[in-house]
């Protein structure tokens, strides 16, 4: 047998392949509250924003109070907010004056809204807690001392009324500000507590753990005794159970008695009142520890940490309201009528865990009517991972929000840096051009001037002729001299101008399968695969499932490609050469080239020579081919290339070296090729250069093994990224697992993680800047490779995406530009 057919037998073995009332005493104005009706049996509403009905408790000694509410109209669309309350402008309205009661309960229930949602931060009460015990080891806040024989214990009475009915009954009945609890008075005998009993129950308190061990019997004896005299008895029934504790459980049930006691207005010590005169008790302490704002507030020596009544301004009642009482549970009700308003509240005191629950809500739901805003509220917050969420958003589905109302709002300089993007998403370059002129036209007279920035932003190359003559005759290019030079670039454009250095817009492009072969259903012999295949979604099942939804694109012409190549010039798809069956005399020279935006086929001049197993790229505007099998028996040292404007092939400097089986890749406009075979079934390990005029230049070569061939090369970032293939062995050859990337500056190669399964003379792409590698077949085990791989190099990790519609080998693959018709 023929060497290089021997080569291909080895490397193929083919045989079954995711925020003025009168001056009274703080105990007056408590006296008056607990003397008002229980806040949740009332109707209470705020200015800005809406809620949703919370379930209230029952008191059959309280009667119904109406409190006057003030209404906001707020326009419902979609469930968005209307302009007026958006924060798309920045700026809002400072709010409305109302008649209230000089001193109204804490309403707990939120404002009325059928639409506002709970959310639940899992770690409010671990953080909560966590800053109590900060708060009490810094010495802050502390309200109570306990003393026992010549010693004294500083505590939070709130807190540890959260275990203790003693201390609960000591906090409601006392009026001291700070109290001193004689523990040897709790019995008539001897106080019976001991330090560390005491100890253990205020861990207990503070923590939800205890932190001695079960076994030691006279610990656990002073333990139970200080439960029995303190009135512990969830800690007792915690022992009887001799089993530790959950602190994360006795934690939420702490934060639970907190939040009952402030619905009762039990030893609350601090009012904050709101601008419109609505009033809400609270814990100094529980405040303090909720978040910064209020620590500095309440423990930074400020006046405020002397005053009985604090007035907190530019924040309205409703949204104070939700603020507290995620504070006081972790929950906090949002939605499209609220969110503005308490995001920017939760920034503006220190509320981080409010804050993310209203970032994730607003990332998580954002849609074509809440983008823009978002990125609005973003961009004046300094919020980036919000900003770049809304961003990419806008970006990939630009058409549709392009068509809104508020688009035509969009400050010039968000619209250019949109523009600019390869990200962004639309049916093609035209429609980028139509959202352009509609944002002008909007108003005409202020943005005009900024028309000719914002046409050198579009990418003119990438349009058809017809949409070229949509441009040409534009009225408002046509009739305002700054559209100029706008037309006459498409003028040039129409006379046949190079279409030179403009790429398309990558979250447009899908991942496309062109050609190969697999096993047919009967395992009876190999089929060609006559369909291009585009993945249309990649989606993530339970654990680690993986899978990708194809759909067919477009069916191959005839003849069938296998070991053929395929490159992307200005979105056309160029098929080259290959073979179309396993003879010698199969191999083509032909090439066809696919137009996605009009599905349409057109024939190429045949190349010079007939090849398979070669490479291909495009770089300045043409399409190269380089080296290859010729006949089975002899590898090519021939380039080529392909120019469209004149329709035709002309040779090129040819390579050192006869070579198959190799990659090339182009990076920073340079052509670069790697490994290969040469005509001495030796797998090379080189690296070339390669320049059309001059030939090859030897760089540093590849590290990981002995050689390769059958693999793939592509510029990933700026990086040049060879994975799969295989290599020699002592005896033959065998599948080629590492991967390493180019440093183009350092002249040097770096090791990269493992492929997780063999990939031999696979498909290969770059989408995003991240490197696909899909099917192929396994030189140890003479199977074929069905699944899809992907390297993430923010990651430096490969991932499996799940597989190709049939377990093809001998394919190609490119990221190409579809309609959004076809994407769905």
């Amino acid at each position: 047998m023929h060497w290089f057919h021997s080569f291909l037998r080895t490397m193929s073995q083919r045989q079954s392949r995711e925020k003025q009332e009168k001056p009274l005493s703080l105990h007056e104005r408590m006296a008056l509250f607990q003397s008002s009706p229980p806040a949740n049996e009332r109707t209470l509403g705020g200015g800005g924003g809406g809620g949703g009905k919370k379930k209230g408790r029952s008191d059959s000694n309280s009667s119904t109070q109406q409190v006057p509410t003030q209404q906001v109209q707020t326009e419902k669309k979609h469930g968005k907010t209307s302009k007026e309350n958006s924060p798309t402008a920045l700026s809002k309205a400072p709010p409305s004056k109302t008649n209230t009661t000089a001193l109204s309960a804490p309403p707990l229930d939120t404002c009325h809204d059928q639409e506002l949602r709970p959310f639940l931060l899992p770690s409010h009460c671990h953080a909560l807690f966590a800053s109590l015990c900060g708060l009490k080891e810094e010495g802050l806040l502390l309200d109570c001392s306990l003393n026992l024989s010549g010693s004294a214990v500083q505590a939070h009475q709130l807190v540890l009324a959260t275990v203790s009915q003693k201390v609960k009954e000591w906090l409601l009945s006392e009026k001291k500000t700070f109290k001193e609890l004689n523990l040897c008075s709790v019995e008539k005998e001897e106080c019976p507590i001991t330090p560390a009993g005491l100890k253990t129950l205020i861990n207990f308190a503070y923590c939800g753990t205890v932190d001695v061990a079960y076994n030691e019997g006279i610990v656990l004896e002073e333990i139970l005794t200080a439960c029995r005299c303190l009135g512990a008895e969830r800690l007792a029934e915690l022992h009887m159970d001799e089993a530790p504790p959950s602190g994360s459980d006795e934690r939420g049930r702490s934060l639970q008695m907190i939040k009952k006691m402030w619905e009762r207005r039990v030893g609350c010590d601090i009012i904050i009142k709101t601008e419109n005169g609505e009033c809400f008790p609270a814990h100094r302490l529980i405040l303090a520890a909720g978040g910064d704002y209020f620590r500095a507030l309440f423990c930074g020596g400020l006046r405020e940490s002397e005053e009985e009544v604090v007035c907190l301004r530019g924040v309205q009642a409703c949204v104070l309201r939700s603020l507290f009482q995620f504070i006081y549970s972790g929950q906090l009700n949002l939605g499209w009528t609220n969110v503005w308003d308490v995001t920017e509240a939760a920034m503006q005191f220190q509320l981080q865990g409010a804050l993310t629950l209203c970032l994730n809500f607003l990332q998580d739901r954002m849609d074509d009517g809440s983008c823009l805003d978002t990125l609005s509220l973003a961009e004046a917050y300094g919020l980036e991972q919000l900003g770049r969420a809304a961003e990419d958003y806008i970006l990939a589905h630009f058409q549709r929000v392009s068509e809104g109302e508020k688009f035509k709002d969009l400050p010039c300089l968000y619209l250019e840096r949109l523009l600019e993007r390869d990200a962004l998403s639309a049916d093609s370059e035209v429609a980028v051009f139509r959202a352009v002129v509609a944002w002008v036209e909007e108003d005409k007279a202020q943005r005009l001037n900024s028309l000719p920035g914002l046409l050198q932003r579009i990418r003119f190359p990438l349009m058809t002729p017809h949409e070229l003559l949509e441009v040409q005759g534009s009225r408002l290019l046509n009739r305002n001299s700054v559209g100029s030079p706008a037309l006459d670039t498409v003028r040039k454009l129409l006379e046949g101008k190079p279409r030179i250095g403009y790429k398309p817009r990558t979250p447009n492009q899908v991942l496309v399968l062109v050609g190969g072969d697999s096993v047919n259903e009967n395992f009876e012999r190999r089929e060609p695969n006559h369909c291009l295949w585009f993945a249309r979604r990649f989606l993530r099942g339970e654990g680690l499932i993986r899978t990708v939804e194809w759909e067919p694109l477009a069916r191959l012409p005839e003849p069938s490609r296998l070991r053929h190549c395929v490159c992307v010039l200005n979105n056309i798809l160029y098929i080259l050469g290959g073979r179309k069956y396993y003879g010698k005399l199969d191999i083509l020279k032909s090439a066809v080239r696919f137009h996605p935006a009009q599905g349409r086929w057109e024939c190429l001049p045949d190349m010079n020579s007939p090849r398979d197993y070669f490479a291909a790229v495009c770089c300045g505007g043409k399409v190269f081919v380089l080296g290859g099998n010729y006949d089975d028996m002899n590898c090519l040292d021939s380039v080529e290339y392909y120019t469209p404007e004149e329709n035709t092939w002309r040779s090129a400097h040819a390579l050192d070296t006869p070579t198959c089986g190799h990659a090339a890749a182009v990076l920073d406009g340079e052509i670069f090729v790697s490994g290969g075979c040469d005509s001495h079934l030796r797998c090379l390990p080189a690296l070339w250069h390669y320049d059309p005029v001059y030939g090859c230049s030897t760089l540093a070569p590849m590290s990981r093994g002995s050689g390769r061939a059958g693999h793939v090369m592509l510029a990933v970032g700026n990086q040049l990224v060879v994975a799969g293939g295989l290599q020699p062995m002592w005896m033959g050859f065998g599948d080629q697992l590492q991967c390493e990337a180019y440093d183009l500056l350092r002249n040097t190669w770096t090791p990269l993680p493992l492929l997780p399964r063999p990939h031999l003379s696979p498909a290969a792409t770059c989408v995003d800047g991240q490197l696909y590698v899909l099917g192929g077949s396994s030189a140890d085990s003479a199977r074929d490779t069905p699944y899809v791989h992907r390297y993430d190099p923010r990651e430096n990790c490969w991932d499996k995406l799940g597989m190709m519609p049939r377990p093809y080998a001998d394919l190609a693959a490119c990221a190409l530009q579809i309609p959004i018709s076809l994407r769905g």
